[in-house]
């Protein structure tokens, strides 16, 4: 999404955060991020309000702060918005070392962009070792 001086909304810096749905604590690194989300579920699939923690390269989640045990690999994932049940603000994130689609809908469009902005600046820390490399979103 383009603003009116030509630049991508989505490959600003990570410091440049504008949701009230992202909660960014002085105890989180540059490429952390933590709140809610609604996540897809695998079977029934169904959207159920989830917990997010992004950490390194990986993007933990459960049904409470202190229940997100469960990981999203990042590394080599393909990150892109996603039109799934006709849900807005959704995005997916393709883990390239399970296989699995999992699909993700934050509330606001800024949220969104966020979100997909900091899964990809750490998903390119865990394969070059720093966050300074341009992030391409899909």
């Amino acid at each position: 999404m383009a603003s009116s001086d030509g630049s991508d909304s989505r490959t600003n810096s990570l410091t440049n955060r504008s949701s009230s749905t992202v909660h960014n604590d002085e105890e989180l690194q540059t490429n952390e991020l933590k709140g809610w989300l609604m996540k897809r579920t695998k079977i029934s699939r169904k959207w159920k309000k989830q917990w997010f923690l992004l950490q390194n390269t990986h993007l933990q989640y459960g049904n409470t702060p202190e229940d997100a045990e469960k990981k999203i690999p990042l590394t080599n994932a393909e990150i892109s918005e996603s039109t799934v049940d006709k849900k807005p603000h959704a995005f997916s994130i393709k883990s390239k070392e399970n296989g699995r689609t999992y699909y993700i809908q934050a509330e606001t469009n800024a949220a969104q962009n966020d979100w997909m902005q900091a899964i990809c600046f750490a998903k390119a820390a865990g394969q070059r070792g720093d966050n300074s490399q341009a992030c391409v979103i899909q």
